[in-house]
């Protein structure tokens, strides 16, 4: 039997409410889901993870070299887009901009995997409801992910998350309430 949830924060409903006892969410608006069986779910290894990100980040880089050929043209005399000849000015908030919207837009669009996800059967998903996440969670979840800070995130990550059983490794996730899981 399914028990249903509230889709704003995760609290178990009444059969008939239309109201969220704990958030106050209007449950006539948004579609109530059904949590799944947190017993039955597996969650994603470091190796699956990593693997995953080194997908997604060939991608971004075939994306992003492409398009930096084409709109940082390095071969005309001026560059109005780069007037000083450093490619770092305008190079690193392009990429990392490039690969936040790749995260967060497949996440978001795509049940919680990018391309990476997909080939390895991972998703990230809300824990406490263990479906879809919002679009807000995705979006700070993947903040860190296209930049250098990526590495600070991960190694504060793994020292606050040592042996918790949802396998968090990124301080981001906690921030944003998710986890990643096997895919069925």
């Amino acid at each position: 039997m399914s028990i249903k949830f509230c889709s704003k924060c995760g609290n178990e409903l009444e059969p008939e409410a239309t109201f969220c006892p704990s958030c106050g969410a209007d449950l006539g608006v948004k579609e109530e889901f059904v949590k799944t069986d947190s017993a039955n779910v597996e969650y994603a290894g470091f190796g699956s993870r990593l693997i995953a990100l080194i997908i997604d980040s060939i991608i971004i880089g075939l994306i992003g070299s492409t398009l930096s050929f084409v709109i940082f043209i390095s071969w005309i005399p001026f560059n109005i887009f780069d007037p000083l000849g450093g490619w770092w000015y305008v190079g690193f908030p392009f990429d990392w901009m490039l690969g936040f919207l790749y995260h967060w837009g497949f996440e978001a669009g795509k049940n919680g995997q990018t391309v990476g996800k997909m080939a390895m059967k991972i998703k990230t998903v809300d824990e406490k409801t263990l479906s879809a996440a919002t679009t807000k969670n995705y979006a700070i979840n993947n903040i860190f992910k296209s930049s250098p800070f990526l590495i600070l995130d991960f190694i504060i990550g793994i020292i606050k998350n040592s042996g918790d059983s949802k396998r968090r490794i990124r301080i981001m996730q906690n921030t944003s309430e998710t986890v990643v899981i096997n895919a069925k």
